[in-house]
């Protein structure tokens, strides 16, 4: 392994803060990233596997320990049902396997390509698989998780073992990667046949979305706070459980501590407008929950990972 020292992991995240990792080692493949983990686990190191880098705020002091930046690369055709056709394969269902450290984009352009549909819906998320995995990550009303069937993982002791879709345990903005805080390796999804031009039509549709409703090209983590409850969306009788809807009615846009502002685009985001400092970011964080609370009785939580102390 090439680990190297005294990284800047500013660099390494959406929102562009973050101090410095006393380690630093690049994974690009399965085998490097669990020798990666196991080397820490041996030398009782803190360890941390950043993916994409958004949905997460590292700290200003950085991280005392290893940073392992997951690059693993491979997608591939695990299992299919079908036939040949024309001299042609002819999907019906496709297993797809993808590793964590593939862009969640990239994977969604191949299924797209193989004429697979399930994850189109998905196109224009931003991160890694692993990190999509870890979060269930969502847009409107589809879930990462949904297609999935099967998750490899290595566990504290180091060791390989698998998770079922009903093991990983779904939920929105959560999967029970949250509580064993063990390392996604890799995912399977179980798609099915599609049209292509159809499905690559959706997709379209869906990064236009995103791109109208978000603050695309500004450093940010993404949506800072989950949505926020039933309950307190029926007492509220709002339309949306968004928690930008809320921040947006309460007048919250434009707010700024330092150089960290509550997004004009859509209020569930915190930009860095180029002067923030993590600190900036949590306090901001923790102005609007108190406005929120103060308003409307609601107790907004966060979606980003924290890494580091401050």
């Amino acid at each position: 392994m090439n680990i190297q020292t005294k990284v800047p992991l500013a660099k390494h995240t959406y929102f562009k803060l973050g101090g410095i990792a006393d380690q630093f080692v690049e994974a690009k493949t399965k085998d490097d990233l669990i020798e990666a983990v196991r080397y820490a686990i041996e030398s009782k190191l803190p360890y941390f596997v950043l993916g994409g880098g958004s949905n997460v705020l590292v700290s200003d002091t950085g991280f005392r320990g290893l940073v392992i930046k997951n690059r693993t690369s491979s997608v591939k055709l695990k299992g299919f049902a079908g036939g040949v056709e024309k001299g042609r394969l002819d999907l019906k269902e496709a297993i797809v396997e993808a590793d964590s450290g593939v862009t969640a984009n990239y994977l969604i352009r191949y299924t797209l390509d193989e004429g697979l549909a399930g994850l189109e819906d998905m196109l224009g998320l931003p991160g890694t698989v692993g990190g999509a995995v870890y979060n269930n990550s969502h847009h409107l009303d589809k879930l990462f998780g949904d297609h999935i069937i099967e998750v490899e993982i290595l566990d504290h002791a180091g060791k390989i073992k698998k998770y079922t879709n009903a093991e990983c345990q779904f939920a929105y903005d959560y999967s029970i990667f949250h509580k064993t805080k063990e390392v996604i390796l890799s995912a399977s999804f179980q798609l099915s046949r599609g049209d292509k031009t159809a499905l690559w039509s959706i997709a379209t549709e869906a990064v236009k979305r995103r791109s109208s409703t978000q603050p695309l090209g500004l450093p940010s983590s993404g949506c800072m706070f989950k949505n926020i409850s039933l309950a307190d969306r029926m007492r509220l009788g709002v339309p949306t459980a968004s928690a930008g809807y809320l921040i947006d009615k309460a007048g919250l846009k434009g707010l700024r501590v330092g150089g960290a502002v509550v997004s004009d685009v859509h209020a569930n985001f915190i930009i860095n407008d180029g002067t923030a400092t993590s600190s900036d970011v949590l306090a901001l964080v923790d102005t609007v929950k108190q406005k929120i609370k103060d308003k409307f009785g609601v107790s907004l939580a966060e979606e980003v990972i924290k890494i580091g102390t401050n």
